[in-house]
Parts: C-alpha cells; structure tokens; sequence
C-alpha cells in the first residue's frame, strides 16, 4: 500500500506539542532566528505611480548654453532625460493548518498566531536581505537591489564606491552601505493603489488537497508582500566594499579611514528632510568599536539617544547593525 509522507511545510502533532507548556496553555516563543533589519524600519516608502512599481524620469544632459556679444545670438539647446521602470516583487507565503490539529487542546487562535510570527519573520529576513543583494538579472521574480547597481569598481556607478584598503582575498569579503533615505533620492515602494508592508488574509477554514490529492479541512493564511527598492538619484547611496573578514585587525585605523571616505561619496549628507544611515553587520560594528577605542580616532565616533535607544553614530550619522549584510561576499572588482 502507497504511503504519503506529511510535508515539511505542514505542522504536524510535534510542532503543536513543542509550543504548549505543561498546564496546556501555548508559551510564547524564544524567537532564536529573529533578525535585525532595521533597514525597513528607517526606510522610506512610497506608493509607485505603476500597478508592478515606479517609473521615473532623470536628467542625464545639460543643455547646451554659450555666450555672446551684442546683435548676436547663441545655439538653442535642451536637456536630455531618460526614464526607467523599477519593478516590484511578490512575495508570498501560505500556510495550511489541519483544522482538527489547530482546535488541539483548544488553542486554535494561539497556535496560528505563532505560526503567523514565523511567516512576518522570514518576510522581514528576505526583503532586508533584498534591498542589499537580490538581482533582477538573476532572479526576475524579485527586486532589484544595491550590489548589483554598484557591483564594479569600473561601473556607471564606480564614483559611489570605496575599496577597502583591508587586504581582501577569497569571498568572505562584507561591504559597509550608506544610504540616504528620502521620497525623491532612495526609498523602498509598494505597487499603485496598495497597501504598504506586510499583508494577511486570514482565508479561514477549507478544503484542501494533501499530496495524494486527497481532501481534508484546514485553516488557510496567506501572506503577501509587494515591494520594491527605487534608487532614483544614486549619488545618495555608497558602498565601503572588500572588507575582508579574515584581514581586519581590532587595532589600525584601515575601516575608519574607509568609513571617512563613504560619507565623502554623497552628494549632499544636509539633504533637506533626508535620512542618512550607516548599516553594516555585526562582526564591522564589533571592529568599528574596538579601532575607535583610540583617543585620536574616537572622535568620529559617537552615542545619541533616539527613540530611548543609545545609538551609536559615526561623523553625525546613525549607524544601523543589521544581520542582512553578510561575509560571505565575493571581491568587487
């Protein structure tokens, strides 16, 4: 006889189990793969002028102008403009809960409330993870991110990039990014006439099909997300790349030195009404710390209290740790 094993993707009686403490009442979760992505928290976000995104329009030519004397004209010119399209993602997820499953022990609502965490978590962790690395060129279904903009030292883009001074050898390189946040500069978007950020639909109880296509009655959750990332002016963003992990001493002065050349790459850090951010990982902020420990060098480095929180700043600018840079970078060349 033909059996059919549960996917992975179902919850299965284990999983109930795990969440419930002794007197039968689910305890609330140790989030041990919870991520920081401060980086959609500081963003700015925007409604796309195109049901899949945004088109913009920039100025890519001056016209041309000249002087003249007396009884004498000059050329008439006009500036050149050029437009692309930056599209939107869809991310989604759906979630099938054996309805019998969920009523155990009564606890239905809570069961699926936690399972619902899990879905916002993982979200979070592959849009963070979007505005930093995903492709277009690679992946069509996603967005377009930073790396791939300024992925070549002799790139359209090169002037926005630093080359670390660090030694850099093998992929276990990281990059520092400095982005500066605003409606018409860099700022992450939703599709014309939705809704921004994470979405549920709470489908409720139906029939679904197990993998031999046989029916039973589950609770149905689908999770959407449509984003995107518009870089409309790229002179408000750079990147500090080939920071090798395995090179960078606690001591020297090499990341600040590179961190100092970062901010010099921005157009305008005053941008009115902008938001400037520094984000980088823990093992450059663990490093950044320890090299500025120097009385001399310290005086870049910064703590201002925002929100409640202490936040540490680097010439002025607040410096964001967050897990979606990794350190398994290639060399950018």
């Amino acid at each position: 006889m033909a059996t059919t094993a549960v996917g992975d993707e179902n919850p299965t009686l284990s999983d109930v189990i795990k969440r419930l403490s002794p007197g039968g009442v689910y305890q609330p979760l140790v989030e041990a793969l919870t991520v920081q992505t401060p980086e959609l928290e500081d963003a700015t976000w925007k409604e796309g002028n195109l049901p899949n995104g945004e088109l913009i329009t920039t100025r890519s030519g001056l016209p041309s102008i000249g002087w003249r004397a007396y009884n004498e004209g000059v050329t008439a010119g006009k500036s050149r403009t050029d437009q692309l399209t930056e599209t939107c993602g869809m991310l989604e997820g759906i979630s099938n809960v054996d309805a019998k499953l969920a009523n155990f022990n009564g606890n239905a609502a809570a069961f699926r409330a936690s399972e619902d965490k899990g879905f916002l978590i993982a979200m979070k962790k592959e849009v963070g993870s979007g505005i930093f690395y995903h492709s277009t060129a690679t992946s069509p279904r996603k967005f377009n991110g930073l790396s791939p903009r300024l992925d070549s030292l002799t790139g359209p883009y090169n002037d926005q990039i630093v080359d670390s001074d660090i030694t850099s050898t093998d992929a276990d390189q990281t990059s520092v990014w400095l982005i500066v946040w605003h409606p018409e500069l860099v700022y992450l978007m939703y599709p014309k006439g939705s809704v921004a950020g994470f979405k549920h639909d709470d489908m409720g109880p139906r029939m679904v099909s197990d993998a031999a296509g046989k029916e039973y009655k589950a609770f149905t959750s689908v999770f959407n997300w449509d984003v995107g990332l518009v870089v409309k002016d790229a002179r408000y963003v750079a990147r500090l790349c080939n920071i090798d992990t395995s090179a960078i001493a606690k001591t020297g002065k090499l990341l600040i030195e590179g961190m100092i050349d970062l901010t010099e790459r921005i157009e305008n850090l005053d941008y009115p009404g902008a938001r400037p951010v520094l984000y980088m990982n823990r093992t450059i902020s663990t490093y950044l710390r320890q090299q500025a420990t120097d009385v001399v060098k310290s005086t870049v480095m910064d703590f201002d209290t925002i929100g409640g929180k202490r936040i540490m700043t680097f010439n002025g600018i607040t410096i964001r740790r967050t897990d979606s840079i990794v350190n398994t970078e290639a060399i950018v060349s």
